[in-house]
């Protein structure tokens, strides 16, 4: 049994520079494809603002596309602001001038949080 042991421990050894080379060359191609996939999503995006701006100057709610018979659809959500310890201090010491006002402060901050809007296109089959 130890004769065997020996052997598998050696076969690995020796084949330990080629699996590390291996590795080696997959870190790399692994690298060179994340950076294309960061160029590709830049440009991406860039013509994403381009579409989106398109579609507002021209108030074009969806584009239905020829070729491929799928449609590009504007969507408009808006989101509010987080309630971070910052933001709620700062909500709090604007409305509560007073201990009084405690009872309306949840309602205060929940009306007056700033929303966020945001634009996107989506591709529909």
């Amino acid at each position: 049994m130890e004769v065997s042991t020996q052997i598998s421990e050696q076969q690995e050894l020796a084949n330990l520079s080629q699996i590390i080379k291996t590795w080696r060359d997959l870190n790399k191609e692994t690298s060179v494809l994340k950076e294309q996939v960061r160029e590709k999503t830049k440009r991406m995006k860039a013509l994403e603002e381009m579409i989106l701006r398109i579609m507002k100057k021209h108030n074009l709610g969806a584009l239905d596309l020829k070729e491929s018979g799928g449609r590009i659809l504007y969507r408009r959500s808006s989101s509010k602001m987080g309630l971070t310890p910052k933001n709620l201090q700062g909500l709090l010491s604007t409305h509560l001038k007073s201990e009084e006002a405690a009872t309306t402060a949840m309602k205060f901050i929940s009306d007056n949080r700033t929303a966020t809007v945001r634009e996107s296109i989506l591709y529909e089959n």
